[in-house]
């Protein structure tokens, strides 16, 4: 049975140093599960038509984190359509579908979490860079419920079909931690209506940051014929913005810094990497 663990044993257990080595290690998880993604079989598939959704986490309190596929950059009236997108969805208790999530929208949760949890930013900060160089993740090979989508405008028909075999690098934290997060942030208002835990919002997150990196991988490397692309862009870059973020909520940042980043940057600003430590204040030491 879970239980409950304290703010300094949580804090020790997200504990990592930012190095050479969490680097090189988190290379090659993102490339492992780069080639498990894209390798996904979507033939036949159309956006908004036929659509399959794969259900790869469920939390503590039973809602499903799903991946839903081709996703609306797929589709051949975008000017540079990317066949291998997909999008994460979530499954509420309730049986209610989260609508589709833009980073303006994890940016609104985020906001909504730092006015009522304002003294545990830095602990979100700390499960981000875990997200971001995909530490503490564990790799699992199984079969993964499957369901068909019929679509016109809405779901017209959903069906079971076979279940998907599939190996792939996951969050990897104890019950005892999730529970505990659960716990300490409560159930968490997001801008579609519904309330969600702590747990289906990072894991949600997660396979949204995974969309990101098999998006920039296939832009680089299929598209682009650059075979040594080096992963710079993706799931990493994407925390870093948000860690940027929550460096804002924190009142550790000024907001013409942020608005500035985001602006030169296009969206995607960097975040400075001796600054890990500031952000999670102390959680992620920096070893460079």
């Amino acid at each position: 049975m879970q239980q409950v663990i304290s703010i300094a044993e949580l804090r020790n257990s997200l504990r990592v140093s930012y190095s050479q080595e969490v680097l090189d290690c988190s290379r090659l998880l993102r490339r492992e599960n780069i080639e498990a993604f894209l390798s996904l079989d979507r033939e036949g598939l159309r956006y908004e038509s036929l659509e399959h959704r794969i259900l790869l986490y469920t939390s503590l309190q039973g809602e499903k984190v799903y991946i839903q596929m081709p996703g609306k950059e797929s589709a051949e009236s975008n000017r540079n359509p990317m066949p291998k997108d997909f999008r994460p969805k979530l499954e509420c208790v309730n049986g209610s579908i989260m609508q589709d999530a833009s980073f303006g929208f994890i940016w609104d949760i985020l906001d909504e979490i730092g006015k009522q949890h304002r003294d545990y930013l830095s602990i979100v900060a700390a499960v981000f860079f875990h997200m971001g160089y995909m530490y503490n993740y564990t790799q699992t090979s199984g079969y993964y419920e499957c369901s068909a989508l019929l679509l016109n405008d809405e779901v017209d028909e959903i069906r079971q079909i076979d279940p998907i075999k599939m190996r792939w690098n996951h969050i990897g934290f104890s019950d005892d931690v999730w529970y505990s997060l659960n716990n300490y942030f409560g159930d968490i208002p997001v801008p579609s209506g519904q309330k969600i835990s702590f747990e289906s919002f990072i894991k949600f997150v997660d396979l949204l940051l995974q969309n990101e990196d098999c998006k920039y991988y296939y832009k680089n490397v299929v598209q682009g014929n650059k075979p040594a692309y080096n992963l710079k862009s993706g799931r990493t870059s994407t925390c870093d913005a948000n860690l940027l973020v929550l460096h804002y909520l924190r009142g550790a940042g000024r907001i013409s810094r942020l608005l500035d980043s985001f602006q030169k940057t296009r969206g995607v600003p960097s975040f400075n990497k001796s600054e890990y430590p500031l952000v999670t204040d102390g959680i992620v030491s920096y070893d460079r």
